[in-house]
């Protein structure tokens, strides 16, 4: 069952493996990334820092894609992990079960807009959230369970 879905760039990082996976009681983490999914250093790294107990996959947009119904068939809470609205949007546009998104870090980039001090997007960021936003997914900005939460859909 799909409890939790984040994009972040970092992946995982603290705020993931200790607020996120422990409030929500998460025991699969899913990144879906395709630069992750193609690096095995990269992969390593994400491996060596997920919660301990916790299990990780780690798989291409196309492969999570292929995957659908091996996920929706997992008994565990899963987190999925994005590393850019890019790979969100494919992903949900076929997995049409997401009803929230949490923003949780995207850097700025030359003509990037910031809408908060961890979020900043470009125009084709803005171009898929809205997206997200008309399949009737809530997008919100939030870093950690105990800081306020932010809509991202008016704000777009």
């Amino acid at each position: 069952m799909i409890k939790f879905c984040r994009i972040d760039h970092r992946l995982l990082h603290g705020q993931v493996i200790f607020s996120w996976t422990k409030s929500e009681s998460i025991e699969r983490i899913i990144v879906i990334d395709d630069l992750a999914a193609n690096d095995e250093f990269k992969k390593m790294s994400l491996s060596l820092s997920k919660p301990t107990g916790v299990k990780l996959n780690i798989f291409s947009v196309d492969t999570a894609i292929q995957n659908i119904s091996k996920i929706k068939k997992l008994p565990e809470k899963v987190m999925l992990i994005f590393g850019n609205t890019d790979s969100t949007l494919k992903f949900v546009e076929v997995y049409k079960d997401i009803k929230e998104i949490n923003y949780g870090g995207i850097p700025e980039k030359e003509g990037s807009k910031k809408f908060s001090n961890t979020i900043a997007l470009t125009d084709q960021d803005i171009e898929n959230s809205k997206a997200l936003n008309n399949m009737g997914i809530e997008l919100y900005m939030q870093q950690i369970p105990t800081t306020k939460r932010e809509e991202l859909n008016d704000k777009l």
